[in-house]
């Protein structure tokens, strides 16, 4: 019988960040060898001890590729050296025929995806081990040996689990259930596994995975630090008649993070006490497992069943796999706290034990309890037809006992397919899909291009424009809830092609998008955009202003090209359809990546634009209201009506020009939040946190004209009313005259 193995625990605390540096940040953190240590703001200090202790603050270089490797003589930790200590120790166990699981934890901004997917030529441990894979096949000359990879990938967000390697449009929308068996175990019911050969495969669908992924966050307007991502590899080998099965899970947990300290509002806060939610019962569970490892008399119940996060590592922790965590922390000592719950954290995971088994023939072992559940359903059947009573739980027991063999014997049946089989049908899947979606890749025809606020995320979805029309909607099946409760799907359409309810060319979902919302027609490359209804014009930006508010714009003063009711689009116009960011590429001009490595075009930009588009609009308003009765409701006459009403006014005009004069501190605020961000442009950890201060003062702002707004609406409404009754009063005493 095999030994009980603790979880293999490290620690990677990374380099300031420029923020950190401007704000004369103190260092907190120290490592010694395989010792850890965090000191406090008096100076004390805490130490904890783990398997590895990797220092990757400074002592590095960046050589001619942009490789951060360390200086002679350093102990600084590169890429490298990461994937060598630990993600090589995955594989072997892979190799050995052992579940496996690796996953990165820390705050947000810590540095857990440079861990696990790394930033351009810094390679992290997700694409070194699926090279390394191939590689290690590629060198096996046995013969008798041969190898089959499926991989799936899957993405946690707001506790549903969504596949990433199915088009958003075609996931259900709440997502996919985690199931449990006693022949399958705990399995995603109705998962992708893409079957691939080489590490080019592997890539491709990695490459795909991400941009599902970045779909999915335009439309939730989330980022890849809000969910959960998982690479789930299913590696098999075959010798001498014997299999080996390894399921590789590469985890990268969401962000950490103190709602306090984020600013968030919203659904921000909402997805933060789900994200919050999965981790603290992550923590649970590592807790009470810790607890078992320890006293293994002592009766402890596991709470895997409080999240999908948990559910979905309940093999890994606690279970038969081999599992190694690495834990990312940040060197700030403004960052004490967060940093401190980590290193909890990982010590706690390190009590953790696993008994890990070699995984063979799995499908033999499929078989036999396959069979033996077989029988037990038949001794029950027999029962029944011999005049045996049953209660209701024994005839529960029966159905489910009968779901379960059904979905053991697909598995099984699926088993028995061999790989080549494997890769043709998921080849043939994937053209069919490519033909129902349309799907078209000309770099040389004008597009538009996603813009998103994790730059691993920008630039990653492109829409083409053919030559002729391309509409732009949610699709029939698929329009905002809201929209359909509301009715406001219903509005009349301002154009014939809306009337003959065309399918999207490009389907796009989320708040505000309509079933048919804009069209674009290509006429020899010139591109013009038009919003096929109300509604959609309202919903639709172009470089941050509302379409319905420049149609009713003076030739004159409207910065963009009218043409036969829509707008010429010009390379690098930003394009917002309800909650979609998009930059409008003409490839006669320049390219996409051009313009988003220059720094020209970014979600920030795009956003700021947008929102200063809105205050403009109600800002003109709002100064109004600091003006005279008579300028606001020109129609009213008389002297004493106005001196009545001057006097109300004086206390709101005094109300509102508080407010404007919060207004405008504010807005020096964000000036200086946009300065610090363009400088940021490279680092996108550190833009992530400067970000979510912009978005807390864009928030103040946006809540302060709301209220403005309010005001000044119910002053106007009450003006208005007593001109009437004046008004009427007035016409009653002429007649009675």
């Amino acid at each position: 019988m095999n030994e009980a193995e603790a979880v293999v625990v490290g620690v990677r605390v990374r380099p300031f960040q420029d923020r950190e540096i401007q704000n004369n940040a103190s260092l907190c953190i120290s490592m010694s060898q395989k010792s850890t240590s965090i000191f406090d703001s008096s100076g004390k200090d805490t130490m904890f001890t783990f398997d590895e202790s990797f220092w990757s603050h400074d002592g590095y270089e960046e050589d001619r590729t942009g490789y951060l490797r360390p200086k002679p003589g350093s102990r600084y930790a590169d890429q490298k050296y990461v994937f060598d200590t630990f993600g090589k120790r995955v594989l072997d166990n892979a190799w050995g025929g052992y579940h496996c699981c690796l996953f990165a934890y820390g705050q947000t901004g810590s540095g857990k995806s440079y861990s696990m997917v790394g930033q351009g030529s810094n390679k992290g441990i997700v694409p070194i081990s699926c090279e390394e894979i191939f590689r290690r096949i590629a060198d096996d000359e046995a013969a008798s040996h041969s190898y089959e990879v499926m991989v799936s990938a899957i993405e946690i967000y707001n506790e549903a689990v969504q596949d990433l390697l199915i088009p958003v449009e075609s996931r259900p929308r709440k997502g996919f259930e985690i199931r449990e068996s006693k022949i399958l175990g705990v399995y995603i019911d109705g998962i992708t596994k893409r079957p691939v050969d080489s590490y080019k495969t592997i890539h491709n669908t990695i490459e795909e995975a991400t941009t599902h992924r970045t779909v999915g966050s335009t439309l939730m307007n989330a980022t890849s630090s809000r969910a959960h991502t998982v690479l789930i590899i299913e590696f098999k080998t075959v010798m001498a008649g014997s299999t080996r099965v390894s399921m590789i899970n590469l985890v990268d947990l969401a962000g950490s993070e103190k709602v306090k300290q984020t600013g968030a509002e919203g659904e921000r806060m909402k997805e933060g006490a789900m994200i919050n939610k999965s981790l603290s019962t992550l923590g649970n569970v590592i807790e009470k497992l810790a607890e078992k490892s320890t006293n293994p008399k002592k009766a402890v119940l596991v709470p895997y069943r409080e999240s999908k996060l948990t559910r979905l590592l309940q093999n890994a922790l606690g279970g038969s796999s081999k599992t190694i965590m690495i834990c990312a922390l940040s060197p700030a000592s403004s960052n004490y706290e967060e940093t401190m719950s980590t290193l909890r954290y990982a010590d706690r995971a390190k009590k953790i034990k696993n008994k890990a088994v070699v995984n063979e023939n799995p499908q033999e072992k499929l078989m036999r309890e396959l069979m033996e559940e077989n029988q037990k359903l038949k001794e029950m059947i027999s029962g029944l037809g011999a005049g045996r009573t049953f209660d209701a739980r024994t005839f529960e027991d029966l159905g489910r006992k009968q779901r379960e063999i059904a979905e053991a014997e697909a598995a099984l049946k699926d088993m028995q397919k061999t790989f080549q089989e494997r890769l043709q049908e998921d080849r043939q899947r994937q053209e069919e899909q490519g033909r129902r979606r349309g799907t078209v890749v000309n770099p040389m025809v004008p597009m538009i291009v996603n813009l998103n606020q994790d730059p691993q995320l920008q630039g990653r979805v492109k829409h083409y424009f053919m030559e002729g029309k391309t509409v732009i909607g949610c699709g029939r099946h698929q329009e905002d809830d809201s929209d359909s409760e509301s009715g406001s799907d219903k509005s009349e359409s301002t154009s014939e092609e809306s009337e003959e309810e065309l399918e999207p060319d490009i389907t796009l979902l989320g708040f505000g998008i309509k079933r048919e919302h804009a069209i674009v027609v290509n006429d020899g490359g010139r591109c013009i955009l038009r919003a096929l209804n109300e509604d959609a014009a309202k919903a639709t930006c172009l470089n941050g202003t509302p379409l319905d508010r420049l149609l009713d714009m003076e030739p004159s003063k409207c910065l963009q090209e009218q043409i036969e009711g829509g707008f010429l689009l010009t390379h690098s116009d930003r394009l917002i359809f309800g909650p979609c960011y998009f930059v409008f590429v003409d490839p006669n001009t320049g390219t996409a990546e051009a313009l988003i490595a220059s720094g020209e075009v970014d979600f920030t930009m795009a956003q700021m634009e947008e929102n200063r588009a809105k205050r403009s609009a109600t800002e003109k308003r709002l100064r109004k209201s600091l003006y005279s009765p008579s300028m606001i409701l020109p129609g009213l006459e008389g002297e004493d009506q106005l001196q009545e009403m001057a006097k109300e006014l004086g206390e709101a005009r005094r109300r509102l020009e508080l407010k404007d004069q919060l207004l405008v501190a504010k807005d020096q605020e964000l000036e200086e939040l946009r300065r610090q961000l363009a400088v940021l442009q490279g680092n996108p950890e550190d833009q992530e946190l400067l970000y979510g201060r912009h978005e807390k003062v864009s928030m103040v702002i946006d809540s302060t004209f709301e209220e403005a707004l309010a005001q000044l609406t119910a002053l106007e409404a009450m003006f208005s009313s007593r001109a009437r009754t004046s008004s009427s009063q007035a016409k009653a005493g002429a007649a009675l005259a």
